[in-house]
């Protein structure tokens, strides 16, 4: 069985941090509906709230580099990277893996951003705020798509990526799958 699971590397937060951390519609137009935005329950400091522009700027940054990828604009996509995740993670060699994953994924139908966290100054990681975005896609030659990216706003107040997972099935896969595996890697996979 052929499960596609794929991680960028972490840059600035450790993985043991990002573990802690628990998708929009194609051509980059928000749905209609907005997702979950909520502050991590292990936010050391319980009254911080993140701002109305930082909700929307992620959101809008999430959505603005799922479509820069759908379109093939790998530069304009890798421009997101920070300098720490551009470190760890080639151009060239990142480029290759987003060729690879659309040939085998087929065209995009939609993405959805289903969910926002944020993190402020988390344990194990660089200070700063930190949002987590969970999205789901759909692909013409996927049963099931969908990952997070990490954000990490800079002092310009932007944001920047550093870290990426995505995880799928492709159709041919899914009918070997019993309800209970599914399940099991819907859970796996936080889909």
């Amino acid at each position: 069985m052929k499960l596609s699971h794929f991680v960028l590397v972490l840059g600035a937060m450790s993985t043991a941090a990002l573990a802690q951390l628990p998708a929009q519609n194609a051509g980059s137009e928000p749905s209609p509906a907005e997702p979950v935005q909520q502050v991590a329950s292990t936010n050391q400091d319980r009254q911080w709230q993140p701002t109305d522009l930082q909700r929307e700027l992620v959101v809008r940054d999430t959505y603005a580099y799922l479509a820069a990828k759908d379109e093939q604009k790998f530069a304009d996509a890798y421009s997101k990277f920070s300098a720490s995740q551009k470190e760890a993670v080639p151009y060239d060699k990142w480029r290759a893996d987003m060729e690879s994953f659309y040939s085998t994924a087929g065209t995009v139908e939609g993405r959805t951003v289903r969910k926002v966290t944020w993190y402020k100054n988390p344990a194990n990681a660089q200070p700063g705020i930190y949002a987590a975005v969970d999205f789901s896609s759909r692909f013409s030659k996927l049963s099931l798509h969908c990952g997070f990216v990490a954000w990490r706003q800079q002092m310009d107040g932007s944001f920047q990526l550093v870290r990426e997972e995505e995880n799928s099935i492709p159709k041919a896969e899914m009918s070997k799958l019993t309800p209970e595996m599914l399940q099991k890697i819907r859970a796996q996979f936080r889909c």
